[in-house]
């Protein structure tokens, strides 16, 4: 896997998510499947490791609360 986009790596080797505030849904999709590259890289030991860190970011939450702000201001077409 090339450089990630939306995770930092830590010392230990794992990835750190980046706590987007805001993200679409492409955005939420890509940042998943970021994620699942990320935990098909690593040796087996890791992974629950990662999984962990992964758990206490959800990118879905932070694609609803943006979803809410553009319903608030700009509507959605039916």
């Amino acid at each position: 896997m090339n450089t990630p986009r939306f995770h930092t790596r830590k010392a230990d080797g794992l990835f750190q998510p980046i706590p987007f505030l805001f993200v679409t849904e492409r955005m939420c999709a890509e940042i998943l499947a970021e994620r699942q590259a990320l935990l098909d890289a690593l040796p087996e030991d890791a992974r629950k490791r990662q999984q962990a860190l992964f758990a206490r970011y959800d990118p879905g939450v932070s694609a609803e609360a943006f979803s809410g702000l553009l319903d608030l201001f700009h509507g959605r077409a039916a």
